[in-house]
């Protein structure tokens, strides 16, 4: 404190106030907004344009096969023209091994919670059978074949969904599983690796969808029984557009999040 009260202190103190005082100016301020001034609000959870736009590119890849995937894939900038567009178990690992310990060790020690609960809630679901008048009734749990995971890439990647994805379809018992995300960075693509994912298609949007739905023999990527996950509104739209094909587990929408911090 003392050193504040020379003049070189008073410069620094002076610059330090300023830096503040801009740092405040460029904060966002939040407004309460009554609800009658909501003006516009639809409960419809996919919106009609993207919807339109999502059912275009299901059915170029679902008729084109690769090509359609691909086509879309590079025009909508998920991959230059002639990038790969997926990641083999081997890359997967190659990533994990790239990254410094401590984050090994958190993806490892989230993805070992995340399979507790999910082995949990599995034991709590078991097949049953019992009398009844006429005969008898009960019911079966089987994992299905394969999954699709979802998990948001590019600009906002989202590990975190690749493990609460995949982890949770390989304790499940599922045979196949696929993760799906545009850009992938180093740590989503570690994340799979530890999730014990088959593989990852570098590309997202309806695109990807399309591609988990109808499958892409070319990159050994199966039809999925069921394809999970958050995403953009063209996600959703697609995912809401082949859950008459395979199994979904909603259609999302967007976060939000509350931080309250003392300091």
């Amino acid at each position: 404190l003392g050193s504040s009260f020379t003049p070189q202190g008073a410069t620094l103190l002076h610059r330090g106030q300023r830096k503040v005082a801009i740092m405040a100016a460029q904060e966002p301020t939040l407004k309460l907004v009554a609800a009658e001034e909501v003006k516009g609000v639809s409960p419809e959870a996919v919106q009609a344009k993207a919807r339109e736009q999502a059912a275009a590119i299901l059915a170029d890849v679902k008729a084109n096969g690769e090509k359609g995937l691909l086509s879309n894939a590079v025009r909508l900038g998920d991959l230059a023209e002639g990038e790969g567009y997926t990641k083999s178990k081997a890359e997967l690992k190659a990533a994990f091994d790239a990254l410094p310990g401590d984050q090994q060790a958190l993806l490892e020690r989230t993805a070992a919670r995340i399979r507790t609960f999910a082995e949990s809630q599995l034991a709590a679901i078991q097949d049953q059978e019992t009398d009844i008048l006429g005969g008898r009734a009960g019911h079966t749990v089987a994992p299905v074949t394969a999954a699709g995971c979802y998990a948001p890439g590019g600009r906002y990647p989202l590990p975190s969904s690749v493990l609460m994805t995949a982890v949770t379809a390989r304790a499940a018992g599922v045979t196949k599983v696929w993760v799906a995300s545009p850009r992938p960075s180093s740590v989503t693509l570690a994340a799979a690796y530890v999730a014990g994912a088959d593989g990852l298609l570098c590309i997202g949007g309806a695109q990807a969808i399309a591609a988990l739905a109808y499958g892409v023999e070319e990159a050994s990527i199966p039809p999925c029984d069921v394809i999970v996950g958050p995403g953009n509104r063209w996600v959703t739209a697609a995912k809401s557009l082949v859950s008459g094909i395979c199994a979904i587990d909603m259609l999302a929408g967007p976060s939000e999040v509350l931080i309250i911090a003392d300091h």
